[in-house]
């Protein structure tokens, strides 16, 4: 294995011949693949791979979102990379087929309890409830950040792929803490697109307060709701 510092050949994530490229940290990897590979078809290895395959989506997805990267940053004893402290606490939570409702967007936070939400054909709304009842903010926390992330699953087509995740975010300036929020955040023509291929979704939902500045100062729990 050898590392490159530096972005000499740019931030890969690929196969170069005998060898395959991976960016971590802004470093890129360089490791031999194996000149042959059979991989095991038991049960209980396809079963782990097909995890790991859900969650490493999974994470990517929520790592497609700065706010909740930021969140995943200020986590104690980080295993290596970001990517891997949210692989790490979802892998548990994935399916083989798809994310479940107990994936989490981020590590524990004050309690968000939305009681409207849903996932429509161009967008996706929900009522962010009086948060101040939820959590002591101070005065420097100013700014709301909205992130979600939706699995649609149970495509109407069986040649489409088994579930797809979008990520999304929206920024609320000068937010009061002391009042309902409602939420609206509209899918782009890609997204749209992917929502009608499927019939059925899970939402998740997490909310992030900033400084003024853009700080992360906390983050609510995540919210999921299964449409």
């Amino acid at each position: 294995m050898a590392i490159v510092n530096g972005n000499v050949i740019g931030n890969l994530s690929e196969k170069l011949g005998n060898l395959s490229a991976r960016t971590v940290d802004g470093r890129t990897v360089l490791a031999a693949r194996p000149s042959s590979f059979n991989a095991s078809q038991e049960p209980a290895v396809m079963e782990v791979r097909q995890k790991f395959s859900v969650t490493a989506k999974f994470a990517s997805a929520v790592l497609a979102l700065a706010s909740l990267v930021s969140i995943w940053k200020k986590v104690k004893n980080i295993a290596g990379s970001v990517f891997n402290e949210v692989f790490q606490n979802n892998f548990s939570h994935s399916a083989t087929d798809k994310p479940t409702e107990n994936n989490i967007l981020v590590p524990e936070g004050f309690p968000l309890q939305i009681a409207i939400a849903a996932v429509a054909a161009d967008k996706v709304t929900a009522t962010i409830p009086i948060l101040n009842t939820a959590s002591v903010f101070g005065a420097d926390e100013v700014n709301l950040s909205a992130n979600a992330l939706v699995c649609y699953h149970n495509p109407a087509n069986a040649e489409d792929e088994p579930y797809k995740i979008i990520s999304l975010s929206k920024e609320v300036a000068a937010h009061n803490f002391a009042q309902t929020y409602d939420l609206e955040i509209e899918l782009n023509a890609t997204q749209k697109n992917i929502a009608a291929k499927y019939q059925h979704s899970i939402l998740y939902v997490c909310v992030v307060t900033k400084t003024a500045d853009g700080k992360v100062v906390q983050n609510s729990s995540t919210f999921t709701k299964i449409n």
